[in-house]
């Protein structure tokens, strides 16, 4: 129950993804207890915070104050520093990126890198963009009527957006940055605010964190939480429905095939992979393959496949998706992973959440053709930075090509693949293997803030 005398504090949500780690998580229910929370968003209506206020049994206030919008030029400086921060700290990602756009700019970066005074005089320069966007998203007359609110803190839960280091930069309190997934340090640029309290999922993350703001004098307190939207992995299964999971044609005797889309930008398409499982399908008539769509794929590529008995797709946003996931977005993940007997993905966190959920996972490193350059190839996002740190672990779990990827599913439908106790082995990256990650996170903020 709210009390009048709870201290306030300010939520910025300008990510879809953020609202499952904050609110879906539990996590805002937990800060709820301790403190009023307003919220400030351009994704989320009224209408929406009082179905989610509903759901989840929380008393969030939407406020009406504007995100503030970024100019043309802030945009550009904003890319330009990314580029500088791949470089100086050699980021495969920002390497790789650069790759698909033009291997000549790739060279370059690759042969300018072994000039220390280069790379020297790159940091001189990321500082200096730094300081100087600081300096310009900071707007205190912009928002001085939230003065008036007296908020103890703001939690910025995008905190590479510059529109919400705007908001943070501008209202000159206490700031906490949330870091929503494992790849944001080492692929989103720079954090251009000057946090005081960050919170990240695992240890490998926190030191990315030291060794990239050291650069910029920023001290911050670094806490390790856990992720806390796997919390839900870490409960009872829930009761296995097919009307839940969209799929009439499951029963007890099904062996699910779960496939996880990625998104188009990064994978524009992904009709192979469904042809070779229906393929693998097609002498094994207990074979049930689910397709579950990336919130930012477009289900409607996949038309084609209507008709098909053993192939169901589900959309994870619903018929009509707004900007917002519904409510349910983590029990139905939850639900389908449960229901599963693998998990396909190409190099997602799908990887995380199937090992959370002990289920087998299967990633796929091959293309629709064997001529596909690297550069456009899926394999490479499997030398991300963010993945680099769990090919060890991944390498069994790899398949590069069609019959790579049946022998893999034959062994795992028939029992035989042996689980080594994966959750053992990313348990660095997890960090927990019991829902612990929202309490810990609220007690980290409630510890900092006194």
């Amino acid at each position: 129950m709210e009390r009048s005398d709870q201290k306030h504090i300010l939520v910025l949500i300008t990510n879809p993804f953020a609202i499952l780690n904050i609110i879906h998580s539990g996590l805002m229910a937990r800060l709820g207890k301790y403190y009023t929370i307003s919220i400030m968003s351009d994704l989320m209506t009224g209408t929406d915070l009082d179905h989610l206020n509903e759901h989840f049994q929380l008393k969030m206030h939407l406020l009406k104050t504007p995100i503030p919008t970024i100019s043309r030029f802030e945009k550009w400086l904003r890319t330009l520093q990314t580029l500088l921060f791949g470089f100086h700290f050699g980021l495969e990602t920002i390497r790789i990126k650069i790759t698909e756009r033009s291997p000549v700019l790739q060279w370059l970066f690759s042969l300018f890198q072994k000039n220390r005074s280069l790379t020297f005089l790159s940091g001189l320069v990321l500082t200096f963009i730094r300081n100087w966007l600081i300096r310009r998203t900071t707007r205190p007359d912009i928002y001085a009527p939230l003065a008036a609110c007296n908020f103890l803190a703001v939690v910025s839960t995008s905190p590479f957006d510059l529109r919400e280091n705007t908001i943070a930069n501008s209202l000159r309190i206490p700031g906490i940055s949330v870091i929503i997934s494992w790849d944001n340090l080492t692929s989103k640029g720079v954090m251009n605010t000057k946090s005081d309290l960050v919170l990240v999922w695992n240890k490998p993350m926190a030191l990315e964190y030291q060794r990239f703001y050291t650069l910029f004098g920023d001290h911050a307190a670094v806490r390790i939480t856990g992720i806390p939207r796997f919390d839900i992995y870490f409960q009872d299964a829930p009761f296995q429905n097919s009307k839940l999971i969209g799929t009439p044609g499951i029963n007890p005797e099904s062996r699910v095939i779960l496939f996880s889309t990625g998104a188009i930008k990064h994978h524009s398409c992904q009709d192979y992979i469904i042809d070779d499982l229906l393929q693998y399908a097609e002498s094994r008539s207990d074979v049930l393959i689910l397709v579950r769509c990336h919130p930012r794929d477009d289900p409607g590529r996949y038309k084609h496949f209507n008709g098909v008995k053993n192939l169901h797709f589900f959309q994870p946003l619903g018929e009509n998706p707004g900007k917002i996931p519904p409510a349910d977005f983590l029990e139905m993940l939850h639900l389908q992973l449960a229901t599963c007997n693998v998990c396909i993905q190409v190099a997602s966190t799908m990887f995380l959440d199937a090992v959370a959920c002990n289920k087998p996972s299967i990633s796929i490193a091959y293309d629709a053709r064997s001529d596909v350059h690297y550069a456009a190839s899926v394999r490479r996002f499997y030398d991300y930075s963010h993945q680099l740190p769990l090919h060890k672990v991944l390498s069994k779990h790899i398949v590069y090509d069609r019959l790579e990827l049946f022998w893999k599913l034959d062994e795992i439908l028939a029992g035989r693949n042996v689980q080594t106790d994966l959750r053992n082995a990313v348990k660095p990256f997890i960090h927990h293997g019991a829902p612990d990650s929202a309490r810990l996170a609220t007690q980290y903020i409630r510890e900092w803030l006194g």
